[in-house]
């Protein structure tokens, strides 16, 4: 024990000089909630593959939640690496019957960012797949809306 002390106190004392302090900025922090929607154009909904991004300002993903309707009410499957930055691909699927299934418009997911600085961010969402439950390609309008603070 006694030839430990010496190193663990070292350890102790050299502690702070290797921690890194959190980078301060001067720039207004906020976080805001990004409502995911798809319209499926009246036809059930079975699953879909997005790509959401921050086109203008600084954003930082920092949670993705799921949907408001049963069939997606789960997290989305996405990259938790890849959500570190300003883009993600969120994927999700559901094998309920059609009739359990969203048609139209429907919240699939939100994603919460961290945004910094003054600038407004503008988002883009490109929707890469979706289909039925018998797995065929169905045409769907993707959208992407800021939640208001109340």
């Amino acid at each position: 024990m006694k030839r430990c002390l010496p190193i663990i106190l070292v350890l102790l004392l050299a502690a702070p000089a290797i921690a890194q302090e959190p980078a301060l900025t001067n720039q207004p922090v906020r976080f805001r909630a990004v409502d995911v929607l798809v319209d499926s154009r009246g036809k059930p909904l079975a699953a879909y593959q997005l790509e959401v991004s921050a086109r203008k300002g600084t954003v930082k993903i920092v949670g993705i939640e799921g949907g408001e309707h049963p069939a997606f009410k789960d997290p989305p499957f996405y990259d938790p690496k890849a959500m570190q930055h300003e883009r993600v691909i969120i994927a999700a699927f559901s094998t309920a019957k059609a009739e359990r299934l969203p048609r139209g418009r429907t919240r699939v997911a939100t994603i919460h960012v961290q945004v910094t600085g003054e600038e407004q961010p503008q988002y883009r969402v490109k929707c890469q797949a979706a289909a039925s439950l018998e797995g065929e390609k169905i045409p769907v309008t993707a959208s992407l809306e800021e939640r208001r603070a109340k």
